[in-house]
């Protein structure tokens, strides 16, 4: 809920990219100057999960990576950071309430507390890593928020710089604020899908175990609206929240979790700073790239740059979903068990759901809500 692959984008400190390159031992130092830290995160009124991430820019001497157990990999993409103390405070006129968030994956950190939030008159996130403490500046929770009305269409097109390639828009219809300006919202869109894996026969008849998997279907794109700059009240608004690439993925039931973000004035800012520079095309009349910087510092010393943005936000949350019988285009089987067919011959992700990225073998709470 984050837009934590738009950070890695806008990073300009990742200047000289070796990727993917794999060596047996490393002799040289990777000098790229001192690391910074960039937080992604937000605090909302849903009853979810909460999440801040941690990760670090490039730094001199950094270790390369270990992985699959055989190969050193250097890369100047953004590392997690484990091991930090994060807790959100939340102060009221009569007290305070003070609540840890738990690391449930490297750079990744959850909170799952019924703290009231909206009366609060001040929420911030603390932050204790590697001997220096961070904060946010501290805000309060927006008093009001639009809804929307979900719709795809299919279309065969440029997408991703691919000609006649099949996609879907998502788009909505959104009511804006009951009030006259003194808003400013985003439309974050994330994906869940369910992933068939390989049914084979076997002596107890068994199924292979659910698969779900979730992701960011369009995360390069920042759909903002200031409402200082209309005029009426309640007003309705289409636009294109989300585009994709139709692929294996639709196989199946498809969700798209739409979030009308309503959040302060600097955060609408910084999300707009993003967006020019995430859209910045490169030539010599651009903007240079540059580090956005966002709300967050260090205690003890307010000169060193912290990268990234931790908002706080009222959102309301809309979902719409496609099933294999929506999509007007052919999209061949990939995991279709056959007697013929070798072992090998299978993709990885149809043998195990864990393949993936960010997976999971539990149902989603919502996914027959609807």
């Amino acid at each position: 809920m984050n837009k934590f692959q738009l950070i890695r984008a806008f990073a300009a400190f990742l200047i000289f990219v070796l990727a993917n390159s794999c060596v047996e031992q490393i002799d040289f130092p990777l000098d790229k100057g001192v690391e910074k830290l960039i937080v992604s995160g937000q605090v909302n009124n849903l009853n979810e999960p909460q999440l801040v991430f941690l990760s670090e820019t490039t730094s001199k001497d950094r270790e390369p990576l270990f992985e699959d157990n055989k190969n050193y990999v250097l890369n100047d993409l953004p590392r997690p950071v484990s091991g930090a103390n994060i807790k959100l405070m939340v102060i009221y006129g009569d007290g305070f309430a003070s609540v840890l968030y738990t690391e449930t994956k490297a750079g990744q950190y959850e909170m799952n507390s019924g703290v009231d939030l909206e009366s609060a008159s001040e929420i911030y996130l603390e932050i204790e890593v590697k001997g220096k403490m961070y904060r946010s500046k501290p805000q309060t929770m927006p008093s009001v928020v639009g809804s929307d009305v979900l719709s795809y269409s299919f279309t065969r097109g440029i997408i991703e710089d691919q000609p006649e390639t099949p996609f879907i828009s998502i788009e909505t219809e959104a009511t804006l604020p009951q009030q006259t300006g003194g808003y400013y919202l985003r439309w974050d869109v994330d994906e869940a899908y369910y992933w068939n894996l390989t049914f084979f026969p076997n002596p107890f008849n068994r199924a292979p175990p659910d698969c779900y998997v979730f992701g960011y279907p369009d995360p390069e794109r920042i759909t903002l609206v200031n409402g200082d700059l209309l005029n009426n009240e309640g007003n309705q608004s289409k636009r294109i929240v989300a585009q994709r690439i139709i692929d294996e993925s639709f196989l199946s039931r498809h969700y798209f979790n739409v979030r009308q973000v309503s959040t302060n004035k600097e955060a609408y800012e910084y999300w707009r700073r993003i967006k020019e520079l995430v859209g910045n095309t490169g030539s010599v009349f651009d903007t240079p790239p540059a580090p956005v910087l966002g709300n967050l510092y260090n205690v003890n010393d307010e000169s060193e740059i912290v990268l990234g943005y931790f908002e706080v936000a009222k959102v309301n949350l809309t979902r719409i979903y496609t099933t294999r019988a929506d999509v007007p285009f052919f999209n061949a089987e990939v995991c279709t068990y056959s007697p013929t067919r070798p072992l090998d011959d299978y993709p990885k992700t149809c043998l195990r759901c864990s393949e993936f990225k960010n997976s999971s073998n539990d149902t989603p709470p919502w996914w027959f809500d609807q």
